[in-house]
């Protein structure tokens, strides 16, 4: 039985396996949910993974200029081309190269992060309440 949000792996992998998966919003249900996945595939790869090598998820945050809305329709991309690149002068978001400068830190080991947790951007955070969920982690593969 899936559980808040959380499907069984062999349904989301399902081409179409969103609603209206041809239209832009069947795509951003699509990534959040590859990000979501990538993270329990990170943190269950960092518990079997040998001492020494360490696996970290990194989240950059919203960036502006990824060309993440290409496809969207023209008020999405008007707003992700002239209004939420503004976002970057906030903590809200980050340009391409402070989230460059962020993953150069993770990768160089300025940023602690323990294995298998989440960094989002320059630190680690702190993982939902769902995601702590042992039930949820071992139905996708996790421990």
């Amino acid at each position: 039985m899936a559980r808040a949000g959380l499907e069984v792996p062999h349904v989301l992998v399902r081409t179409a396996a969103f609603p209206k998966p041809d239209i832009a919003a069947g795509g951003r249900t699509a990534y959040s949910t590859s990000k979501l996945a990538v993270i329990y595939l990170v943190h269950a790869y960092a518990r079997r993974l040998p001492a020494g090598i360490d696996l970290v998820a990194y989240h950059p945050g919203f960036v502006a200029g990824t060309g993440l809305a290409r496809d969207a329709g023209p008020v999405p991309r008007f707003a992700m081309r002239r209004i939420l690149p503004a976002r970057a002068l906030t903590p809200l978001a980050t340009g391409r190269g402070v989230s460059g400068r962020c993953l150069a830190d993770g990768l160089l080991g300025r940023t602690h992060a323990p294995p298998g947790s989440y960094a989002n951007r320059s630190q680690a955070d702190r993982l939902s309440r769902e995601f702590s969920d042992r039930s949820a982690r071992r139905t996708l593969g996790g421990r």
